[in-house]
C-alpha cells in the first residue's frame, strides 16, 4: 500500500509542534532565563580586566553566553561587589571566599582555586615556619578578604582599600606582612613602589573562590544554571584550555 502524503504531512507538523514546544519550555531559551546576568568583581589582572577579557570572565562566558544568556560585567572594590549582590543591585559577584557573605547564595562549586602570599622584608624573619610565623604580627590586606577567618593562627589585622598604601607602610616598618593572592602580588610587585630585592614572598595557604547570586528570583535561576553547567565545562576539558589559555 502507498503511503497516505496525508498522514506524513500530519506527522512532520505534529514534530515540529512537539519541538517548538521544547524549546518553549526549556530554561536554556528566552521563556524562562532572564536575557543578561550582570557580575561585579574587583579588577584582577588576566582574570577580570575591566576590557572584560580574562580567566574568571572567559568561565563565566562560557558558562551562560552558549545558552543565549548575555554576559555584563561591572568593576567594583572586592567589599563593593559584595555589597551590589546584598543589595539585588548585581546578579552574582566573582571571586568571592567562602562563607563571607550573609544573604547571598554560593555556587555549588568553587571556580578556581588561590593561592594567598604574604610579602615582608627579609630582615624581618631569620625563618619562615608557615603561619606560625604571623602569630600575632601585624598583617595587612585589601578591605572585604577576612583572611583571619581562614588562619589557624590569631593576628593583628589592619586593613586598607589600597594595595600600594599596603606597600609604603610595609616599606616604612609600620606593618610586618603584606598578605593578597598571588596574582595580586605579582601585579603589585611590578608598580616599582618597593625595592624588591629586599624582600621575600612566602605562601600561607589555598582558598578557593566562588560565584555568589542575589538571594532572588534571577540569582536563583542563575545559580541552578551555573551549578548544572559548570561541571560538564571542567568533564569537556573547557575549563582547562581557559587556564592553559591565560597561563594559569
Amino acid at each position: 500500500m502507498a503511503p497516505d502524503p496525508h498522514s506524513s504531512y500530519q506527522k512532520i507538523v505534529c514534530f515540529a509542534l512537539l519541538l517548538l514546544l521544547i524549546f518553549t519550555i526549556s530554561p536554556a531559551f528566552a521563556g524562562n532565563s532572564p536575557a543578561e546576568i550582570i557580575m561585579a568583581s574587583e579588577e584582577w589582572a588576566n582574570a577580570t580586566n575591566r576590557d572584560g577579557t580574562g580567566l574568571y570572565w572567559d568561565i563565566v562566558r562560557a558558562v551562560y553566553e552558549p545558552i543565549g544568556i548575555k554576559t555584563k560585567f561591572i568593576i567594583r572594590t572586592y567589599k563593593g561587589s559584595v555589597s551590589l549582590v546584598k543589595k539585588n543591585r548585581v546578579d552574582a559577584a566573582v571571586g568571592i571566599y567562602p562563607e563571607q557573605i550573609q544573604g547571598g547564595l554560593f555556587s555549588r562549586y568553587p571556580f578556581i582555586q588561590d593561592y594567598v602570599l604574604v610579602l615582608f622584608k627579609r630582615n624581618r624573619l631569620n625563618q619562615w615556619s608557615g603561619q606560625q610565623s604571623l602569630k600575632h604580627r601585624q598583617v595587612a590586606w585589601i578591605k572585604g578578604y577576612a583572611y583571619d577567618h581562614f588562619l589557624e593562627v590569631p593576628v593583628q589585622k589592619r586593613e586598607f582599600g589600597r594595595r600600594e598604601t599596603i606597600l609604603r607602610r610595609l616599606d616604612n616598618d609600620r606593618i610586618d606582612f603584606f598578605m593578597d593572592t598571588r596574582n595580586n602580588m605579582e601585579s603589585v610587585l611590578n608598580t616599582g613602589i618597593i625595592e624588591v630585592s629586599r624582600y621575600t614572598v612566602e605562601t600561607v595557604m589555598a582558598l578557593d573562590r566562588y560565584l555568589v547570586f542575589a538571594d532572588s528570583q534571577k540569582g536563583k535561576k542563575f545559580k541552578t544554571i551555573f551549578d548544572q553547567r559548570f561541571p560538564h565545562l571542567v568533564e569537556s576539558g573547557e575549563i582547562e584550555r581557559l587556564f592553559a589559555k591565560w597561563n594559569w
